[in-house]
């Protein structure tokens, strides 16, 4: 079940908004990177730790969460404890929501009572998204789709692994890789955004 915060809760990641966090971790590129990979890896082993069943993608947003801020102009001191701060935060949204997908499951309505047309405009939603991520995947240079669908690709047990060979082969650090595939994934969402809007999606 997913327990990630709401639709309406999430911000849009630009590549432009990313560089600008990068560059407030470090002004040299290369530490910068560096220092993106450790804090994510803080910021998964935290709610790991506190029991999220998606650290990575709640890691991310939190990352996302926090180059919003700077890019809004918030001077932020320390960024590492600032993490930490909206990674609180989001874990406590987390939990909240857990608790009222529970509470919506319960009252579900059997198939009987289910109001008229509900399900057809679900299937119709999920029928949008689909056409639009591959309308979207299509407009991507090869390379980058390759990566996309590679990176994202195996299970959570065989990810790790499988990441650290696509970083070989590329012959560069798995931290560049999770930079490029997060910018990638960044303009993928923008475009499915974009396209599931036209289509009269909210």
């Amino acid at each position: 079940m997913d327990e990630s915060p709401s639709r309406e809760s999430r911000w849009l990641l630009t590549q432009d908004t990313f560089e600008r966090f990068l560059a407030s971790l470090d002004g040299d590129r290369e530490r910068a990177g560096e220092k993106y990979e450790i804090a994510r890896r803080k910021l998964v082993k935290f709610f790991a730790w506190h029991g999220s069943h998606a650290p990575e993608e709640h890691a991310d947003e939190t990352i996302n969460r926090v180059a919003r801020k700077i890019s809004e102009g918030e001077k932020i001191e320390s960024l590492n404890a600032y993490l930490l701060g909206v990674a609180r935060l989001l874990l406590k949204e987390v939990f909240k929501q857990r608790l009222r997908t529970r509470a919506a499951l319960d009252q579900l309505p059997t198939s009987e009572t289910t109001e008229p047309g509900a399900e057809e405009e679900d299937d119709n939603a999920r029928r949008t998204l689909r056409e639009c991520l591959r309308a979207c995947l299509q407009k991507l240079a090869p390379e980058s789709r390759a990566l996309i669908a590679d990176y994202y690709e195996h299970d959570r047990a065989s990810r790790i692994k499988r990441r650290k060979e696509i970083a070989a082969g590329l012959g560069i650090p798995l931290n560049a890789l999770r930079i490029r595939a997060h910018r990638v994934r960044a303009g993928l969402e923008a475009c499915v955004r974009a396209c599931a809007g036209r289509a009269g999606m909210p």
